[in-house]
């Protein structure tokens, strides 16, 4: 009895779900705001320059991060001669 019964309802269930429509995403809510982005950002600001601007900017700001890259390694030198070692894996904390 309890198979039949257990088979009925399964069969209901599924006819209750078939009978259904599929689900929909709800509407979107229109005080929701547009995501801000970095990509976003950047779009804004370029297109209140110039391209002769966009590319002197482009220029300092890759001078700017070669310098901080080129004191870290020469900080990095310094400090590893202070200390007495002499290959550059003493500075990889190899020796």
């Amino acid at each position: 009895m309890t198979s039949t019964s257990s088979r009925s309802s399964s069969t209901i269930t599924a006819t209750r779900l078939s009978s259904q429509p599929p689900l929909q995403p709800p509407p979107p809510n229109p005080s929701s705001r547009f995501p801000v982005t970095p990509a976003v950002l950047r779009s804004i600001f370029t297109s209140s320059r110039t391209p002769h601007e966009e590319r002197s900017i482009s220029r300092v700001a890759f001078f700017r991060f070669a310098g901080f890259l080129l004191s870290c390694v020469c900080i990095s030198f310094a400090a590893a001669r202070g200390r007495g070692m002499r290959g550059s894996a003493g500075l990889l904390g190899v020796v």
